[in-house]
């Protein structure tokens, strides 16, 4: 497909727009029926495996330990931070199809 690119270089918009949509679907035929995910991710091998219980399930009465984390995590396990954008504190939808959270 680069040879291809590399070979048309400098055509016309409209043979440059032929090649990108023939690489498309050269590229959507060519791509796994089921993608490869990270094991942690929604569809993954270990994703929500022993997951933690919420605070508030363990401590009813509110008085948290010293040692206690004070991290919310994402369904992933992963650290939910509202500096990076991956804050799924509450209700998370996780698409296992796409194998994504949203």
């Amino acid at each position: 497909m680069r040879a291809r690119f590399d070979a048309a270089k400098g055509c016309s918009p409209a043979m440059a727009t032929r090649l990108l949509k023939e690489a498309k679907a050269e590229l959507y035929n060519n791509t796994h029926p089921d993608p490869y995910c990270v094991p942690y991710m929604p569809g993954g091998s270990l994703f929500m495996r022993n997951p933690p219980l919420p605070m508030e399930i363990c401590f009813p009465d509110g008085n948290y330990p010293a040692d206690a984390p004070k991290v919310h995590l994402n369904p992933d396990m992963t650290v939910a931070k509202e500096d990076t954008g991956k804050s799924a504190v509450g209700s998370v939808l996780v698409d296992f199809t796409k194998k994504n959270m949203e």
